[in-house]
């Protein structure tokens, strides 16, 4: 997800919790399963399944974009910091930066156009591979909700955190019938398969991925005197992500991936999803939020306490908006 491939999330000018503030319910249990998806979005421990939108760069277009801007390449993990930081202001920014941020990315996006090593014309706003991106963030993050929450979607729950995902990023999605997001869940996953199937395939871009995640090498942004720690630490923090990242992915998809997936994958996958489960769950959210979406949660804490304190009607003997 960055400036140089179409596929950041873009969201609407809604709030993250959309409770009103007068109803004194923002942090109840009882929130909908699409808040709690669209809490994930919020969290620091997001970044470590990110290994899972690899698909991505397995359509060929957006591989040979990739590879031709050279930025995957000469610093894949400065693309990954400006993508996260994008991401945020994307989703939990207000809705006038939000708004900047959507106009920006589409302008970037016009100046990517080539043609890949297979002779076929792509761009950066090309219908199929735009939606593609779209959709492979969205099955990321519903991953990794999964792994984190330990919450299992019924068909009604994936509707509704599809149907969430779409009114967050329907300012980025494209006009016209034939270029729609699929609107109903399974309609998205026949598509997905149908991808997964026919169209992608072991890009260059993987590669470069794949090496950047399982032999890190110092980020430029990254002090000189970090290098003996970041190359101990390196690879072990990118095995994990690995593993997080693949063990939500399509099997069928997965099979592509340079890295031959076994039975004790599956089981580092179970340990540590677990172990990040109950780091989500028991962990300050203070701790666990990035700055931004813990900035967005108290800010909407304080207005809920100021609007609570308005009554319901100015008729003599109204109550308070809470029952106070």
């Amino acid at each position: 997800m960055s400036v140089e491939s179409p596929d950041v999330l873009i969201a609407s000018s809604a709030p993250i919790h959309d409770h009103p503030a007068a109803s004194c319910l923002a942090d109840a249990p009882t929130a909908s399963v699409a808040h709690r998806f669209e809490r994930i979005m919020g969290t620091r421990l997001l970044a470590l399944f990110s290994p899972a939108l690899f698909d991505e760069m397995m359509l060929p277009m957006v591989s040979a974009s990739l590879v031709d801007t050279a930025r995957i390449r000469d610093n894949p993990y400065g693309r990954a910091r400006r993508t996260a930081a994008s991401d945020q202001v994307a989703v939990l920014a207000n809705g006038a930066h939000r708004r900047e941020e959507m106009q920006r990315l589409v302008r970037l996006h016009r100046d990517i156009k080539g043609v890949t090593p297979e002779g076929i014309r792509y761009s950066g706003l090309n219908p199929e591979a735009w939606n593609w991106n779209l959709i492979s963030i969205f099955f990321m993050h519903r991953g990794a909700f999964i792994a984190l929450t330990g919450e299992q979607l019924d068909d009604t729950g994936d509707q509704a955190v599809w149907d969430r995902y779409r009114a967050l990023t329907a300012d980025l999605q494209m006009p016209g019938r034939a270029r729609e997001l699929p609107t109903s869940y399974p309609q998205l996953c026949a598509y997905y398969d149908h991808v997964a199937a026919e169209k992608l395939t072991h890009t260059e871009a993987l590669d470069i991925v794949m090496a950047a995640t399982l032999h890190p090498r110092r980020p430029a942004h990254m002090p000189a005197i970090t290098a003996p720690l970041y190359s101990l630490l390196g690879p072990i923090f990118g095995h994990i992500a690995a593993i997080l990242g693949f063990g939500i992915m399509h099997p069928r998809v997965r099979a592509l991936v340079p890295m031959p997936w076994t039975r004790r994958h599956d089981i580092e996958f179970l340990v540590f999803s677990r172990v990040l489960r109950g780091a989500y769950r028991r962990l300050p959210r203070r701790i666990t939020e990035t700055p931004l979406a813990r900035n967005r949660r108290q800010y909407e804490r304080i207005v809920a306490r100021y609007q609570g304190v308005g009554l319901v009607s100015f008729v003599p003997g109204a109550t308070q908006t809470c029952g106070r």
